[in-house]
């Protein structure tokens, strides 16, 4: 059986977009081990409804909330730590950035595979691994300099980027 990542708790909110991004990271992670059980299940069982079922909302989730995630460090919070960075961060910050670059181009194979359901390569490694060392980094060194040199301002800022990018208003928060 294949479990599919389940939709997240009641968890950080606008008001909290670091903690936001934090949680992201964690249903990220869900389903990139759901992309591991569903290649080690269609290597035994095809793409049976099960396998479309853990397909689908993979896809659904990179589409939407992963592209958003991915907006929201690049246009909002990098540069707002870009403002604040010693040479040391601003390199680490490239380097995340940049990799979001190689995250798209390991998903695009990985994401026609799972669209045309083709059982005889589910390229999910290369992207795997490369998103959980990304986010590995985010989570130990991106999330926490955030936390520290962000002021009450602009995390607000990015709180109410992060919002208007999903077409949430701020008064509804």
């Amino acid at each position: 059986m294949i479990r599919i990542a389940e939709k997240a708790q009641a968890g950080p909110g606008f008001d909290d977009p670091i903690g936001l991004l934090g949680a992201c990271h964690e249903r990220i992670e869900g389903h990139c081990a759901t992309l591991v059980r569903l290649k080690a299940h269609v290597r035994t069982r095809g793409f049976d409804s099960e396998a479309c079922q853990a397909a689908d909302r993979v896809l659904a989730y990179f589409a939407e909330a992963g592209r958003w995630h991915h907006e929201d460090e690049e246009r909002n919070l990098a540069p707002l730590l870009g403002q604040r960075a010693d040479p040391a961060l601003l390199s680490v910050l490239t380097q995340l950035m940049a990799q979001h670059r190689d995250l798209e181009a390991a998903y695009a194979p990985l994401a026609a595979a799972l669209t045309s359901r083709d059982a005889n390569d589910l390229p999910v490694e290369a992207y795997v691994d490369l998103m959980r060392a990304h986010m590995e980094t985010e989570n130990s060194v991106l999330l926490p300099a955030a936390r520290r040199l962000l002021t009450a301002a602009e995390v607000e800022t990015l709180g109410t980027a992060m919002a208007e990018r999903r077409g949430v208003k701020r008064g509804a928060l």
